[in-house]
């Protein structure tokens, strides 16, 4: 029984995110946050590399969810130059350091919670993954969660790294 109310909870929770992906290309906004060490990033610091950012929340579900994901997919791709920089959106980020920590999230994480950084990149809904390529163009955005988003993230990768030689 406790299994088919962990499956419906997760169904539901999944039901209820909206899912959309489309393809751009513009130039991806630049922005300098800090981290959870206090350090100062920036997107522009990254240029040359495919990117993705993760637009996500400690308190959103569907978020909690991909992080497994994202990171299976940061260690399957750093060693061919994949950035990924999870972007915290939370407004009080007292509780971003030990959600990290569970996670074991090895990629910076970065405070965007109140700065312009989702409104620039248009996030509507979280979690929201935006690929951006070597060049520093916006690519996809994947906005909600599936398991399989995760075979579209890897397609997407190995597009950009074919564009790139």
């Amino acid at each position: 029984m406790r299994k088919l109310a962990v499956a419906l909870l997760v169904v539901s929770a999944l039901a209820g995110c909206r899912l959309r992906t489309s393809r751009k290309s513009i130039p991806a906004p630049d922005f300098e946050l800090k981290d959870l060490s206090g350090h100062a990033i920036s997107l522009a610091s990254f240029r040359g590399h495919p990117v993705m950012l993760d637009f996500w929340a400690t308190w959103c579900g569907p978020c909690q969810m991909s992080i497994p994901l994202v990171i299976r997919f940061y260690n399957q791709h750093k060693d061919e130059g994949l950035v990924v920089l999870g972007m915290n959106v939370d407004d009080d980020p007292s509780g971003v350091y030990a959600f990290v920590k569970h996670f074991q999230m090895p990629y910076p994480v970065l405070l965007a919670g109140n700065t312009p950084v989702s409104e620039a990149y248009q996030v509507e809904g979280i979690p929201t993954f935006v690929m951006i390529d070597s060049e520093g163009k916006v690519v996809r955005y994947y906005e909600g969660f599936r398991p399989e988003m995760a075979d579209a993230w890897e397609a997407e990768f190995q597009h950009m790294k074919a564009a790139a030689h």
